[in-house]
């Protein structure tokens, strides 16, 4: 017996040790597959002129579309060059040259080297300049190549635009000077005059977010004892000779006795030159804190500070675990072990430059389990790491009891970070068998993770043939290119895979409206009552509106007697109708709007974020958690990268086809269309700029002259062999040098938009229904004629305007005349604003 506990006492003994040894392997194995994230080694070039620096611009590891590189426009000076300087980084650059290409990508016009630099330390300054092969105020694509170490070529890219009417030295010395007078509250009364200062309409209460409606007070900080961090980073967003967009980024600090808080700011400005003064058109300024790791929490409260009160943020299903984003870091707080991890972040107080704080990628989370598991995307510019210099789409993983992150996937992306920012909004998901959801360029992908392999789900053929619901769960689709008469709609549930359709009765066509949360709103009208007018708009009058859940269950059905929907929209937890009625001759009339209302309350965490005012700081956001956190004992943990052989890359196929709009607003991408009435519209009211496939420019807002009239153009007279549709057909195709016989062609069924389209092959057509006089006047200004239908059925041309005025040819009364701006503004209006126009392409 003796001799058997021995023996079970040195078995237990080795035991034990072999435990201890083989753990301490373990875990050498597992430092050895794990790494930091790799440090930024890109330089970054950055454009001078008169002394300003503007136009930081950050390095690409490949050849990007060119079309989508219009993040910043470079102004040429009178001998076609820019100075510009290279910051290393202690990276060796042994060779630098320019690519200058057409806007579109499609044209190389000048691959030269550059010679005319000099190297000092750390820095390289120098000067680029362009050939003669350049036309005056033409936008082109100009990339910076820098050779580096080990023959790698890296890419910079900026717009580039040759002018000497752009005053953009004006508009840049106003900016910086604007910008530099907000710390001096005396010297910043001089700005007074440039702000537009409305209490209705701003109320002061947050620094996050201020603008040009704020009070002088709000706009040079309040009271807080702000200190600029560092020297601020100008961008030129986009010029004409009367306006600028301008963006400042910079960071400012807060020292108090205790700790010093530090925040990124961007200013946005938006200034039109006179040869009298300046005006300012817009301005915003965003602020946004960096959490300090060390004190940002305090009772119950997770610390964030001066933020948006929208705080992305995922809790587990029992709430013992929150993931959140703050200030482009993402963190994990887990309650039950009191421990708070930084998950991802491309900064870090030991990489924090221009590098690293580089702001155009994203964060969203994905998935959070009971475990702590995480899995979020990273998409656009990876600022480091393994995919330094790339725009894509990375999945990752972040394992809570390894405390590691690891990348599942990675899908390159040729475009730029703002287009696919957009793309994301739209749809991005992943399910919890692993399967991932996005669109882009128009499709639908489903991608396995574990398998890597991907197949297309749905082609979208235009704006509103898809819609998503907003945790982006839900998808209701159409297929077919006939919009207006389709027959059937397809539902599917991304979360668990089912799907189910519903098919329209005979005679009915079937539209997809949107989303009440998850349930899928749908609109259905009598083929018989769809029409097409002769300038190809379709009316789509809806005589019931249903609910349905995503089985396709009928949950509710809105109908009333001669009531016809004509459109909706869903706004927290009211539905609006838009609708109208049919009189007895059998035209339609406006009728009241209509909501239907949701009466089921969203379901609150256990983690809810929460704003409380605190003294200088005013709107103060935190993550009041489920249980108090204990400072003392509190855990910050940041988690390695795991290492592994190969790669996980997945390119996905994409063959665009349809034309897509791309609307710029203050920050980027703000919407992509298929119809370009609704991205005109979008960018008229943010004073943006619309852009096509090719990069070309398709409306801008803001650089119209006070007067200009087609002279070529004059009146002409309908008869009762061509009506007044057709001479303006015509007078638009002889304008372009086209002889043709409209009369005959929409006596042939052709619409307007058919007859244009087809005889203009070095135009794109666009149908501007919908959109204001104020917008199309931008193609008159072009000299382009504009043309408008009435609603009995005439139609007239505009071809000219001045402050007070529009000319209009109007065949019916062979008339070329003038009338008053707000008259014909009205009366247009009245007539439904359908417009068709076109923009010459090169």
């Amino acid at each position: 017996m003796k001799k058997t506990i021995i023996k079970l006492s040195v078995f237990l003994a080795v035991f034990i040790v072999s435990l201890i040894v083989a753990g301490r392997i373990m875990n050498q194995g597992h430092d050895n597959l794990t790494m930091e994230l790799a440090e930024a080694t890109y330089p970054i070039v950055t454009m001078e002129r008169n002394g300003i620096a503007y136009n930081q611009l950050h390095g690409y590891r490949e050849a990007m579309e060119t079309a989508f590189q219009r993040d910043t426009v470079t102004v040429l000076n009178e001998s076609r060059s820019t100075d510009f300087t290279v910051d290393t980084y202690g990276r060796n650059i042994t060779g630098i040259s320019i690519e200058v290409r057409s806007t579109d990508g499609k044209r190389l016009i000048e691959d030269t080297p550059v010679t005319d630099y000099e190297t000092d330390g750390e820095r390289i300054y120098g000067t680029i300049s362009l050939k003669d092969l350049i036309e005056k105020d033409t936008e082109y694509s100009l990339a910076v190549v820098l050779e580096a170490d080990e023959d790698t070529q890296l890419r910079y890219y900026t717009r580039a635009v040759w002018s000497d009417s752009s005053y953009v030295d004006e508009k840049l010395a106003f900016v910086t000077d604007f910008h530099q007078r907000l710390y001096d509250r005396t010297a910043a009364e001089e700005l007074t005059k440039y702000l537009e200062t409305d209490s209705s309409l701003e109320d002061n209460s947050s620094f996050h977010k201020v603008n040009i409606h704020s009070s002088f007070r709000q706009i040079t900080w309040g009271d807080l004892p702000v200190e600029e961090v560092g020297e601020p980073v100008v961008s030129l967003k986009e010029i004409a000779s009367q306006t600028a967009s301008i963006l400042i980024n910079y960071m400012v600090c807060t020292s108090g006795e205790e700790e010093t808080v530090y925040y990124q700011v961007e200013e946005y400005y938006r200034v039109r030159y006179t040869t009298d003064r300046m005006y300012l058109l817009d301005y915003e300024r965003t602020m946004t804190q960096i959490p300090d790791v060390q004190n940002m929490y305090a009772n119950n409260k997770i610390l964030l500070g001066i933020t948006d009160e929208n705080v992305p943020m995922v809790e587990s299903e029992d709430g013992n675990v929150v993931v959140f984003l703050a200030a482009n870091q993402l963190f994990s707080y887990n309650v039950t072990n009191n421990k708070l991890t930084v998950i991802f972040s491309f900064y870090d107080e030991h990489n924090m430059d221009a590098r690293t704080l580089y702001g155009e990628h994203s964060i969203k989370i994905l998935d959070v389990d009971e475990g702590g598991n995480v899995a979020f995307a990273v998409y656009g510019y990876m600022n480091r790491g393994r995919h330094e210099g790339q725009v894509g789409i990375q999945i990752y993983n972040y394992d809570n009891s390894l405390n590691t992150i690891e990348e599942l996937i990675y899908i390159p992306y040729q475009n730029s970070y703002a287009v696919l920012a957009a793309e994301m909004e739209r749809l991005l998901y992943l399910s919890r068998d692993q399967k991932l959801y996005l669109s882009l360029d128009n499709i639908v992908y489903e991608i396995n993770l574990e398998e890597k392999t991907y197949s297309q789900l749905v082609h979208i053929s235009q704006d509103d043939s898809m819609q998503v619901s907003e945790n982006h769960k839900i998808i209701v689709w159409m297929e077919g290119e006939d919009f207006y008469h389709g027959s059937r709609l397809y539902i599917k549930n991304l979360g668990n895979g089912t799907e189910s359709e519903i098919a329209a009765e005979a005679g009915d066509a079937i539209l997809p409206l949107g989303f009440m949360g998850e349930d899928v709103i749908y609109g259905i009208a009598r083929r018989e009552d769809v029409t097409e007018d002769s300038s190809g708009s379709v009316f789509f009058p809806m005589y019931c509106v249903r609910i349905c859940n995503s089985q396709g269950e009928l949950l509710m059905e809105y109908a009333q007697d001669n009531i016809y929907v004509t459109g909706c929209v869903v706004r927290d937890n009211q539905i609006t109708l838009d609708r109208v009625t049919r009189l007895e001759n059998g035209a339609y009339e406006t009728a009241a709007q209509d909501q239907i209302m949701n009466n089921v309350e969203t379901e609150q965490g256990k983690n809810v974020v929460v704003a409380a005012d605190i003294d200088i700081y005013e709107r103060y956001v935190q993550i009041q958690t489920r249980n108090t956190i204990d400072s003392s004992t509190i855990q910050i943990l940041t988690p390695k990268e795991m290492v592994f052989e190969g790669g996980r890359e997945l390119a996905l196929s994409s063959e665009q086809e349809t034309a897509r709009y791309y609307v710029y607003g203050h920050y980027g991408v703000e919407g992509i269309y298929s119809l370009p009435a609704r991205a005109v519209n979008l960018a008229y009211d943010m004073a943006g700029v619309v852009v096509d496939n090719s990069g070309s420019t398709v409306w801008l807002r803001g650089n119209r002259v006070t007067r200009n009239q087609i002279m070529a153009i004059t009146e002409e007279s309908a008869t009762e062999e061509r009506g007044s549709l057709a001479v303006c057909l015509d007078t638009m195709l002889e304008y372009e040098g086209i002889i043709r016989n409209a009369e005959y062609l929409l006596g042939q069924g052709q619409t307007a938009l058919d007859i244009l389209q087809e005889n203009l092959p070095d135009a794109q057509i666009l149908d501007l229904t919908g959109c204001s006089l104020d917008a199309v006047l931008y193609y008159v200004n072009q000299d382009i004629p504009v043309l408008a239908m009435l609603e009995n059925g005439e139609a007239v041309l505009i071809t000219g305007f001045n402050e007070y005025n529009v000319v209009i040819m109007e065949p019916s009364t062979g008339r070329l005349y003038q009338n008053g701006m707000n008259d014909t503004t009205q009366w247009l209006s009245e007539n439904g604003n359908r417009f068709i126009t076109y923009m010459r392409v090169e």
